[in-house]
């Protein structure tokens, strides 16, 4: 069994191009093409014919370069993973920041968000080590403690999909979700983490 302080600082060190599966050619613009239908449609509305009438082309010569529609789905969330660690990796400076991010990122592509924590999801047709990688910030945050860090990735998650499902009432120009948002990192960073 690793030990898991060791094992959080081999996840800090790799890079995004540690995970390097970037699709050329045909495949690129059939991934880029299914992102832009799964943001617009959501996942449960994209299938292989979907996909192929928005490419032009008929739905067998899509298997020509990916085996299933689940390939799809991890080419999709191996991208939006990778971006998403990018930028948690990069704006890790606060609590407050490590959440907007978190945030920014739900609000940004909805779909694409309920895609990568659905139930349904490939997990196993994902690059090895790339979503622990991407979320990575949580632990380093919580003292490198899995089960603090689960905590705080459970604020950020339930707090992104109750407001990607329009759950928060407010004005148009801000939401009480901003003020959830800013007690929960507070709290997490204040009370929860200092309490050991």
């Amino acid at each position: 069994m690793r030990h898991p302080i060791k094992h959080l600082q081999i996840l800090w060190s790799l890079k995004t191009s540690d995970f390097s599966r970037s699709p050329t050619g045909r495949l690129a613009e059939i991934i880029d093409t299914a992102w832009r239908l799964v943001e617009t449609r959501g996942w449960a509305n994209v299938s292989m014919r979907t996909l192929a009438a928005e490419l032009n082309i008929k739905a067998p010569s899509l298997y020509k370069h990916v085996k299933t529609r689940e390939d799809i789905a991890a080419h999709i969330a191996t991208k939006a993973f990778i971006q998403l660690g990018q930028s948690l990796h990069e704006h890790c400076e606060s609590m407050e920041d490590l959440l907007a991010e978190y945030r920014s990122m739900a609000r940004q592509n909805p779909n694409i968000y309920r895609l990568l924590t659905s139930s349904e999801f490939p997990r196993e047709l994902l690059p090895e080590g790339l979503e622990p990688w991407a979320v990575t910030p949580f632990y380093l945050f919580t003292g490198h403690d899995p089960i603090k860090g689960q905590a705080l990735w459970a604020f950020a998650h339930g707090m992104a999909i109750l407001e990607i499902d329009a759950r928060f009432a407010g004005p148009s120009n801000g939401s009480p979700a901003d003020g959830v948002w800013e007690i929960g990192a507070r709290a997490f960073d204040t009370q929860v983490f200092d309490q050991g």
